[in-house]
């Protein structure tokens, strides 16, 4: 039955009408009208004529506002509650260590810091409200694009941009806002080709489609390595085996992948090291070696959790010599104030906010969003869990930040990147089935997508 019947096209409008998620409307009324013209032909077959079966057929289904009501409640936008607690949480405990910092540091420069962290923190939650409202689909079509433009900028912005520390990090934006472009790669860059090579990698792994793979991580790998940036570089580099790991299953691949990978990087320290890092490295090895020197912070934060005990010294202690750099080193500064018992409960929130994020990977449907969760999920894990160990002191010390708490301009990137995870769960149950296998066979049509 090709046409429907108009009681049964009435009922439908009415039934839709109590469902605002527009794009699941095809999917019911292919559903729910199928089925019921199955009750109608059965009727019909036992002598109904075709009014007095659709008659049926409604009766059977109930009441179309109550239905829609029902089906409302299962195809709705979802907050995930968890998630956002746990963000209230570590933002929190950002501002709150932050004001703590700023009101008894001794050096008046560093006095201002809160002002901008608060702005920074500000601007981020403004980005991840976006994000939450923003159909995150429609980066598959840009991701081409996305990945040019931010290639071509770490490319153009060694040449127009003053170097910090022997790197050029920073983009310099209209009305002097500074945007940190190699963290910015770090997060969108994996996005954008996980994108491209989605479709190619999972229907056809082939040695052409995996060469592709690597040639479009080996370009930003080249860059961010002619920038100085070796621990983005390292990030990108490990975020990208993780992916390729996770959209070709081929682990063997991916194990001699990060083996290479792994190799080259050592060779790098050893051959192409101009600023020490090797060094900076080894250091956790003997920090007596040079106590004063390159070993002067892991041992001042060793010193500090240390004598913190359980309860730690208390918001008025004083903030002197290594402690100036405590916007650096977010989780010293909350174990210093507020002892090992503060640092657990850190570190237990921190586990249960990572593994929200992993809990929402078998609720998506959607093969893209399921890539975005794995990308920006494994990344904040990376960054969060080596910002722990860093907290130790007996983990070499790198210029990673730690996502939420700590200071800079990368909360932008961590706010927005958080915004895109809840926007995913958002429309979890509002995807149309039948609209997501339309555009998964377009894009796989080579004479559609050339």
């Amino acid at each position: 039955m090709t046409d429907r019947h108009e009681k049964i096209k009435h009922y439908l409008d009415q039934l839709c009408s109590q469902v605002k998620a527009r794009e699941v409307h095809t999917d019911l009324r292919d559903e729910l009208g199928n089925h019921m013209e199955e009750m109608m032909l059965d009727k019909e077959q036992e002598g109904l004529s075709q009014e007095e079966a659709a008659a049926y057929a409604i009766e059977q289904m109930g009441d179309p506002a109550v239905v829609g009501k029902s089906m409302h409640r299962l195809h709705r936008h979802r907050i995930h509650w968890g998630l956002l607690v746990g963000l209230i949480g570590l933002a929190t405990v950002s501002l709150l260590l932050m004001w703590i910092f700023t009101t008894n540091v001794a050096d008046v420069k560093y006095q201002p810091l809160y002002s901008n962290h608060m702005i920074y923190t500000i601007m981020g939650l403004t980005f991840m409200l976006f994000f939450i409202y923003f159909d995150y689909r429609k980066l598959k079509k840009a991701a081409w694009w996305i990945y040019i433009l931010l290639n071509a900028l770490l490319w153009i912005n060694p040449m127009i941009s003053t170097n910090f520390y022997g790197m050029s990090r920073f983009l310099i934006a209209p009305l002097g806002f500074v945007i940190d472009l190699t963290t910015a790669s770090v997060w969108i860059l994996p996005l954008a080709i996980g994108a491209i090579m989605l479709d190619k990698l999972r229907s056809n792994c082939n040695i052409q489609s995996i060469l592709t793979y690597i040639a479009m991580v080996a370009l930003p790998l080249v860059l961010l390595f002619q920038m100085s940036d070796w621990v983005r570089m390292f990030l990108f580099g490990t975020m990208s085996i993780i992916l390729f790991g996770w959209l070709t299953r081929k682990w063997l691949y991916t194990v001699v992948g990060a083996v290479v990978t792994g190799s080259i990087f050592v060779l790098l320290l050893f051959f192409a090291d101009q600023y020490g890092r090797l060094e900076r490295l080894s250091v956790v090895l003997n920090l007596q070696d040079d106590p004063y020197g390159s070993g002067y912070s892991n041992n001042s934060i060793i010193e500090i959790i240390r004598s913190a005990g359980w309860w730690g010294n208390g918001i008025d202690t004083t903030f002197d010599m290594f402690k100036t750099s405590y916007f650096d080193y977010p989780g010293v500064l909350l174990i210093d104030v507020f002892g090992w018992s503060a640092g657990i409960l850190l570190l237990v929130g921190i586990i249960w906010f990572v593994a929200s994020m992993v809990k929402m990977l078998p609720r998506i449907r959607d093969g893209f969003g399921r890539m975005i969760i794995v990308s920006i999920t494994a990344m904040f894990a990376l960054q969060i869990f080596y910002s722990l160990a860093m907290t130790t002191g007996k983990a070499p010390i790198l210029s990673i930040s730690f996502p939420f708490i700590g200071y800079g301009n990368h909360l932008m990137f961590d706010y927005a990147m958080l915004g895109l995870l809840l926007g995913i769960y958002r429309r979890k149950d509002t995807i149309s089935k039948k609209n997501e296998k339309i555009r998964q066979k377009v894009d796989a049509d080579p004479m559609t997508s050339s």
